[in-house]
């Protein structure tokens, strides 16, 4: 076991559940971190997104999770917007990416 990737999206629409901040999440347990695994489940699950119809995904971290940053823009990943987490989320700071399918 190296982690989990999760994938999140409603059908018929790039629109994300409400309980959700970005249509991908992952985590890798810590004694397997800066290997790459992060990196490359993200590229295996992207297909994924795209072939349930999704034009683009978005991927949020924390402001000072710099191996997701770096994750997310080896992916293609866009920089799209500081923005606050809702309150169920701890009304912390967040970044929000954005990799579009063309």
């Amino acid at each position: 076991l190296c982690g989990s990737i999760g994938l999140r999206w409603q059908p018929s629409t790039a629109a994300l559940p409400p309980h959700c901040l970005g249509h991908i999440g992952y985590a890798v347990v810590a004694w397997k971190q800066h290997r790459g695994y992060a990196k490359s489940a993200l590229r295996l699950i992207l297909p994924e997104a795209k072939a349930v119809g999704l034009p683009y995904v978005e991927i949020t971290t924390d402001p000072d999770n710099i191996a997701s940053q770096r994750v997310i823009e080896a992916n293609g990943g866009i920089f799209v917007e500081h923005f606050i987490k809702p309150q169920q989320f701890g009304c912390k700071p967040g970044l929000r990416f954005r990799i579009m399918f063309t």
